[in-house]
């Protein structure tokens, strides 16, 4: 987290201090129609404020926060060892997230594939993002490279399907939603076409408990106030999710939870 702080604090002064440039020199370019346009001057004035405003905000918001430790990667390997998703979306042209610890560690990484140039260049496109016009892939990765499992997003025209494949790129999984839905429901089922398991949020806000047939709780998703959520490490962000994953969770419910609840997350 400190280092997504770092980037977006970089980023916006860069941006307040390039608008600051263009701007003076349309005023001079063009000096006979801008120099009297107050309405103009104050609406870039504000948001080149609000741009460095924000370049200081995450500034102090990084400073709070020890360096970053180095992930242990004998741990963190492509078992997936993890019992919780705590989504992070880091600054960059081609989408990139991260699972991040609950003190803001950086666990594993989630990117477009790149087997698919062209797919990953056009998902810089937010609208290119989700798979509604063309099917995307996305890899889920340890933080030192190895693949643990790929996703396939594709727009069915009746329904949204996310395909979720293991580290050797076996298909394990299929997750079935809505194309457009008040609140977030999905259905997942096993190689054999069989349902497995079947979810809807409890409001528009999202909170979603997952329970088996059996009644048994196997995940749970907060928006806002979990219970990590006023660690430095999360509270300069305006949105926070958490993911509380079941303990004694298959592998194949983790990896298709993490495809799950990043399409409904952190691909937002």
């Amino acid at each position: 987290m400190k280092h997504i702080y770092e980037r977006t604090a970089k980023y916006t002064k860069l941006g307040s201090l390039l608008s600051l440039v263009i701007y003076m020199a349309l005023v001079i370019i063009f000096r006979d129609v801008m120099w009297k346009d107050l309405e103009t001057h104050f609406m870039i004035g504000f948001t080149i404020f609000m741009l460095f405003g924000t370049s200081i905000f995450f500034q102090h918001a990084a400073e709070k926060l020890p360096d970053e430790k180095k992930i242990d990667s004998e741990y963190y390997t492509v078992d997936f060892p993890v019992h919780e998703l705590n989504f992070q979306n880091d600054i960059s042209f081609i989408p990139r997230s991260y699972l991040v610890s609950h003190t803001g560690e950086r666990l594993y990484t989630i990117t477009p594939t790149e087997d698919q140039s062209v797919t990953r260049k056009l998902s810089a496109f937010a609208i290119f993002k989700r798979g509604i016009f063309f099917p995307i892939t996305y890899d889920l990765k340890t933080i030192d490279g190895k693949l643990v499992s790929q996703f396939s997003i594709k727009n069915k025209f009746k329904f949204m399907q996310i395909e979720v494949c293991d580290q050797t790129k076996t298909h394990i999984s299929t997750v079935i939603m809505p194309i457009i839905s008040v609140k977030n429901r999905a259905v997942i089922f096993d190689t054999n076409n069989e349902k497995t398991h079947q979810m809807e949020a409890k409001s528009t806000y999202g909170d979603i408990d997952v329970n088996s047939f059996e009644g048994k709780r196997l995940a749970t998703y907060r928006f806002g106030m979990f219970p990590y959520a006023t660690h430095p490490a999360f509270e300069a962000q305006a949105m926070n999710t958490h993911v509380s994953l079941a303990s004694d969770l298959t592998h194949i419910e983790k990896l298709t939870f993490t495809a799950l609840f990043y399409y409904w997350t952190a691909n937002q």
